[in-house]
């Protein structure tokens, strides 16, 4: 492989960066990846994404991160020879058609999940395609697609083994395998969600060694008052906005060239105005996990269900409980008997359509409901500083207090229509009026041109 040389500009582009918020992490050299030592591996591999976790989260992420990765490698254990022929069927049997249906053009990875599916069906139809899967979801989504799919699922315990023993030969075999798969499929662009967690570095480093190029899609609202933890070694990272662009840039993490505007990666469809005049309105809390990090939260997010609860009803407006995919639901219903909780399993287009105003923390969820033209309220009621988003133009009213959200109910309760109180959106923190299937194929297409440049 022929590996990219630092030129003097690259050089002083890396003495400027500076640590991203205390984030005191190295800075990596491609260039000389044959030379990295057994630390340097680890750190990338491993302990990048602890330490960064540890200082955003837990402070015993280690200890989350082991148990979860167990639990997931008892789980595959159990069923590794049934996996194992799923798999096999799949590719050897139901793939020969699809095979002989493939594009001739470039061949694109989407992994790990399938987070973005519009984006991924578009390219379908103008690139050979597969997907990078771990789990059930998505060999499910492969197979109701016809798409092929390269698995890892056995690669996880690996990554368990290493945390418990912390020995070297578990990470060179993560590598080596990853350079099978990899080298096997030889695609010429891999998609990833982020670019941190120990499977994705893998598959960047691995990618870094067989010439593949990397591009990581911005997976949720990114805070400045926080570290930048993930689309930093990827090739190219593809964002929300020209907002989260500077973040990149201005931090010293990327070059402007290595970071595209895609918009938001999902196609929002947006209601009309509101024809439903002086209506009895729904109110949709959504939850997030912070207790799974520090369980004193819990007893904050109870009060602020019931509350809501008592000040909708107050109101004459109907409440809802969203909770985040992490919750203990039994839990909540033993504890929230009077509160309406959406089905496990309701997806969220689902529940913007029975909801028209939406309430969070700092979801990304309520940055998409004002995508989609609803109410966004903030309710910044937990003890610590979060991003303002109606100073950032992402929802229609910030509150620090139930007391004033509870005032401004009032207003809404009395409104003949909810239209006046639609947030206009700012397109330089999402990038709005774009395409993002469109979009996606576009910045495929003006990377493929830079790096011909590059070759010639």
């Amino acid at each position: 492989m022929k590996l990219k040389i630092m030129t003097e500009d690259d050089k002083k582009f890396s003495i400027k960066r500076e640590s991203d918020l205390n984030t005191n992490q190295p800075i990596y050299d491609f260039s000389s990846i044959s030379e990295w030592d057994e630390k340097k591996i680890a750190q990338f591999l491993i302990w990048d994404h602890v330490e960064n976790m540890s200082k955003i989260g837990p402070s015993d992420f280690r200890k989350l991160l082991t148990r979860d990765y167990r639990v997931i490698t008892q789980k595959y254990k159990k069923y590794k020879i049934i996996i194992g022929l799923i798999d096999n069927l799949y590719n050897n049997f139901f793939l020969r058609l699809a095979k002989e249906q493939r594009n001739a053009n470039k061949k694109i990875l989407f992994g790990i999940g399938v987070k973005y599916p519009s984006i991924i069906l578009k390219t379908k139809k103008h690139h050979s395609l597969e997907l990078i899967v771990r789990g059930e979801r998505g060999r499910l989504f492969s197979a109701k697609n016809f798409i092929s799919y390269i698995s890892i699922t056995d690669l996880i315990p690996y990554v368990y083994y290493f945390f418990s023993e912390e020995k070297m030969k578990y990470l060179y075999q993560i590598v080596k395998k990853m350079e099978e798969k990899l080298g096997a499929a030889k695609p010429d662009y891999i998609v990833l969600v982020s670019d941190e967690p120990p499977l994705e570095r893998a598959i960047v480093l691995a990618s870094k060694k067989l010439g593949i190029v990397t591009l990581e899609i911005q997976h949720g609202a990114y805070s400045p008052t926080l570290p930048l933890t993930t689309g930093k070694v990827a090739d190219y990272v593809l964002v929300w906005g020209e907002y989260f662009k500077d973040l990149y840039v201005k931090r010293g993490l990327r070059k402007p060239e290595e970071v595209y505007v895609l918009g938001y990666p999902y196609l929002i469809e947006k209601p009309k105005l509101d024809y439903r005049k002086k209506r009895h309105y729904t109110v949709c809390y959504l939850g997030e996990n912070f207790e799974k990090y520090n369980k004193d939260l819990l007893n904050i997010k109870l009060e602020t269900i019931s509350s809501l609860y008592k000040t909708c009803n107050r109101w004459g407006l109907t409440f809802i409980y969203r909770p985040h995919p992490g919750e203990d639901r039994k839990m909540l219903k033993d504890r929230l008997r009077e509160v309406i909780i959406t089905p496990k399993g309701e997806n969220l287009e689902k529940t913007f359509k029975k909801g028209d105003i939406f309430i969070s923390f700092s979801s990304t969820a309520l940055i998409e409901a004002a995508l989609r033209s609803k109410i966004a309220l903030q309710l910044m009621n937990y003890p610590w500083k979060g991003d303002n988003f109606e100073k950032l133009g992402v929802c229609s009213k910030s509150f620090k207090t139930i007391r004033k959200l509870d005032e401004y109910f009032k207003e809404l309760a009395k409104a003949p229509g909810l239209n006046e109180f639609k947030p206009k959106f700012n397109n330089n923190y999402i990038e709005t009026r774009y395409n993002p299937c469109k979009r996606f194929l576009e910045i495929l297409d003006d990377i493929g041109k830079k790096r011909k440049k590059i070759k010639v």
